[in-house]
């Protein structure tokens, strides 16, 4: 089976062997809940493949995504802390498949593992820095330029030029109301950036989404990169 994490890839063979030890591999649809806010954080999530965002949701029953989770990372951080509940939910927007752990193996982990602690600290940290990115980045730039780096941030993690979103998916992702989603998303398919059909969004012009975006996107390239 090909490895595709990059966490789990920069583990040596011993220590990889050993945290997935009784991992099960499965497969996650779109739309499946991975988990919802106060849900205990008891197992930990390598995705090999697709894409999860977490989403926060406020009193008012708005949504908005604030962070995307692909190969480079790992679901499931907060096993590590003493409060482990989700404080987000965390919804799969590309198919996933991955390593499910067995509850506790991943803290156990990374408390014996100086790699694992090391590699884990540094997808902490550019966690925290795409969340910072997105508070001032949903605070100055229009809809339109969320949208775009959105759905280059999404596409660069999914490794395809595809993805099946939905309006409500879309406003999640901008974090602004549907029609000025769908305003956004007309001007990018004006441009030629993108084309919108049957639940579907595809990159036709990659340059020109990057053109249409901010310069925010250009902070997560470095660690989307592996």
């Amino acid at each position: 089976m090909p490895l595709n994490n990059h966490i789990l890839k920069q583990l040596s063979a011993g220590d990889r062997e050993a945290l997935l030890a009784d991992a099960e591999y499965a497969d996650l649809p779109v739309g499946h809940t991975f988990a919802r806010v106060g849900d205990l954080a008891s197992r930990a999530y390598f995705p090999d493949s697709g894409v999860i965002v977490m989403v926060r949701e406020m009193t008012t029953g708005h949504q908005a995504a604030v962070a995307a989770i692909g190969a480079e990372g790992v679901i499931g951080l907060r096993t590590l802390y003493g409060t482990p509940q989700h404080a987000h939910s965390l919804v799969v927007l590309v198919e996933s498949s991955g390593f499910h752990l067995v509850p506790g193996r991943f803290r156990r982990m990374f408390q014996h593992s100086e790699a694992l602690r090391r590699i884990t600290l540094a997808h902490i940290g550019g966690r925290i820095s795409e969340l910072t990115t997105a508070v001032a980045c949903n605070r100055v730039h229009s809809h339109r330029q969320r949208l775009a780096r959105w759905l280059l941030i999404t596409t660069d993690k999914a490794k395809q030029e595809s993805l099946p979103v939905t309006h409500e998916a879309l406003a999640q992702m901008v974090g602004g109301p549907r029609h000025a989603v769908t305003v956004a998303l007309s001007e990018l398919r004006r441009r030629g950036a993108v084309a919108h059909l049957r639940g579907r969004i595809e990159i036709l012009d990659r340059s020109m989404l990057i053109a249409q975006s901010c310069e925010c996107y250009a902070g997560h390239t470095d660690s989307i990169r592996f």
